[in-house]
């Protein structure tokens, strides 16, 4: 197919087949990325990454290409599934992957065995400082989506995102290393 995004997306609108397909096939291993992350543990990613997409595809109507990007407009698609299927099954656990690691976060940081360390030490952090964490710093998530989203009050992702970030420096000041993360000098 020889068409722009923005004519994928209005024979998407129409409800061309092909034209999913391709959109599908386009965007799946960026937006798997996002499900990875956010999918807990016991859930697949994949399926979640369906369900996105049943979604996007009931939903597609009212994307509007002049107020964002369709990936944008996707990935929270993906997110707000995942953090659903959390609110439902009672499960707090995010899932990170240095492989899965979005370029956001790359570019903060200085070096490749950074990210690797960072997501050793994100692992080992609370479920709710790393679901904080994750939409805040890696998502652009504000605290009053967060809250709405985690079903907890702004103060309380605020709280969170300001221990997460103390509990961060502290375990990498114990490091043998000194490493960089612009986000924890916030």
């Amino acid at each position: 197919m020889n068409l722009s995004l923005e004519d994928i997306i209005t024979l998407c609108k129409k409800g061309d087949r092909k034209a999913q397909k391709f959109l599908f096939e386009r965007f799946a291993a960026t937006l798997l990325t996002v499900s990875r992350q956010y999918t807990p543990k016991g859930l697949d990613p994949l399926d979640n990454l369906q369900d996105s997409f049943i979604k996007i595809f009931d939903r597609i109507g009212s994307f509007d290409q002049n107020i964002g990007s369709f990936e944008a407009w996707s990935r929270r698609i993906v997110i707000n599934t995942a953090l659903d299927k959390l609110s439902k099954k009672s499960i707090k656990e995010v899932l990170l992957e240095y492989e899965d690691m979005p370029t956001l976060v790359e570019d903060k940081i200085e070096a490749t065995e950074d990210v690797e360390q960072l997501m050793h030490i994100i692992e080992q952090l609370p479920d709710g400082y790393k679901q904080v964490f994750c939409l805040y710093e890696i998502e652009g998530y504000s605290h009053k989506e967060i809250a709405e989203q985690l079903h907890i009050k702004e103060a309380t992702s605020r709280s969170q995102l300001n221990k997460c970030k103390q509990m961060l420096r502290s375990k990498m000041s114990q490091s043998d290393e000194y490493i960089s993360f612009h986000f924890l000098s916030e």
